[in-house]
Order: structure tokens, then sequence, then C-alpha cells
């Protein structure tokens, strides 16, 4: 996090201003870095053991038109499977995407306009492909999975296209992974920087294809490092994140709370039946 106040860099021992650095918890104390001097901090090595890591696995993700899953539109889809294949998907909204999103990922209205499929049309296939994905038990694997599986929950209604049966799902999500085996570690919880952390080639951001890719490798790369996750059942691990997912945003709302930010956090995974504000 940003350096909150002046201090000497831990690297070069050279001042570092309040808020032109980076403050990290090292043991029980705080030490500030100038952002080139910030240590390289990796997970330890993984082990030997074996489990629902070396098993076929399905990467999820989709880019879209916003921040609230009940109200965005999807732009782009991807399925990335264990042997490489992967299907992609660029969708034509029917809605303007709005500048700051096409300044995350790089999609335009021109780019969905000339070679982006009709929204009823690639979400039909899109909700064909995962629902055969679910129906095999296959795991579906996405980072902070609330968000797709709700965004896309939305949108086949909003197209009157069939919902899939998320009940039946298996869903594993590495950023509630990652704060069940490392609840005290501060940094950032970005998909692009934990696959730094569980050294983990994060690809291009924000690509849908590259972002699912890389949501397997981080759940594998996990629970290759904790084989109390990698011993667990894939359906017994769903189960568990969504115990999990609740206790980490009771923590978050608590926070909040103390912040006194108006701010609710949704505890529903990995489906959000309500909107976040």
């Amino acid at each position: 996090m940003i350096n909150k106040f002046p201090g000497s860099c831990g690297t070069c021992r050279r001042r570092v201003e309040a808020g032109a650095g980076q403050a990290l918890r090292v043991g029980a104390g705080w030490t500030t870095y100038h952002d080139g001097c910030v240590p390289v901090e990796v997970a330890p090595p993984p082990g030997t053991h074996r489990g629902w890591h070396d098993l076929p696995m399905v990467g999820f993700d989709i880019e879209t038109t916003g921040n609230e899953p009940l109200d965005a539109r999807i732009v782009s889809a991807a399925l990335v499977h264990s042997d490489g294949t992967t299907t992609r998907w660029l969708v034509n909204p029917g809605v303007p995407i709005p500048p700051r999103t096409t300044e995350i990922h790089g999609i335009t209205d021109e780019m969905v306009r000339s070679t982006g499929r009709p929204a009823g049309e690639a979400l039909a296939e899109l909700g064909t492909a995962i629902g055969k994905v679910i129906a095999e038990g296959t795991p579906l694997v996405a980072f902070c999975a609330h968000y797709d599986v709700t965004t896309l929950h939305a949108e086949l209604a909003r197209h009157a296209l069939p919902s899939l049966d998320w009940d039946r799902a298996v869903v594993i999500d590495p950023s509630i992974l990652h704060q069940e085996v490392e609840p005290h570690r501060y940094g950032s919880r970005q998909l692009g920087d934990l696959c730094r952390y569980y050294q983990v080639d994060p690809g291009s951001a924000h690509e849908a294809a590259s972002d699912a890719r890389a949501a397997v490798a981080l759940a594998a790369a996990i629970a290759a490092r904790h084989e109390r996750i990698a011993r667990m059942l894939p359906d017994d691990l769903h189960r568990a994140q969504v115990t999990w997912y609740a206790g980490q945003k009771r923590n978050l709302q608590e926070y909040f709370d103390r912040q006194g930010r108006d701010e609710r956090v949704s505890l529903e995974w990995p489906l959000e039946t309500r909107r976040r504000r």
C-alpha cells in the first residue's frame, strides 16, 4: 500500500516522502520503500502432493461494460480447457461501451459493431458451453467468480435464454483460495499481482482468454503449495468456498463500517441475487 508517512527506504536507506512509495508489512511492523526498491516477494515452493489441481479444469473469464454485474453487458468471453482448447466470443452488447471500460480491456464500439457477434447468439453458445462443463462435473475456474457468474446469469435472463444450474456447478475461485491460505498477507490481490507472487505467467491483463488461462494456473499453483486445499474433493471445495467467501466479506464489511464508509458487501457466492449498491 502507499506509505502514509515519510521514512527511510528499507532497501537503499534514502528518504521516502509520504505518499511517494510503498509500505509493506515486515514481521510485526511496517517498512517503507521507494517504488523501485520494493523487494520481490514470492510464495513458498510447491510440494509434491497430488490433488484436484492435477485433473482437468476449464478457465472462464469475461470482459464487460461496467462494474455492477446485474447491469453489465458482456463484450467478450473465453473458455480455456486444460488441453489448451480455447473458445473466444467477441460480443456486440447492443449498447455503447463506456470509454472508461474501453481503457481497461481495449474493446471499442467499432470493434464489436464490425466483428462482434449478436449478443443473443453469442450468449446462447456461451451458456451451452458452460452448461456442458457443469453437466460433466468439470471444475470451472474464474478469478472473482461471483462477478463472472452473476453477470452471465443476468445476461442469459436479459436475452430470454435458458439459465444455468449453478447449484450443480463446481466453481473454483483462486481469489478466495488465496485469502483462505494467506489471510494475513498484505499486498495487492489483483490477478496479475497474485500470479507474480505464485510465479505464474499472468499473460495479457484484461484479455478474456489470457485471464481465464491465468486463473487456472493460479488455482493450481495455490493447491500445489497447500496440501489441505489440494486434497479436498472439488464438490467439497466448492461448498467450503461459499463459507470462506462469506467470512472474508464479513471482515471487509466490518472494515468499511469502522471507516464510516457507506458500502454494503454481498456475502453471496458464486451467484449474487441483489445489486451491490
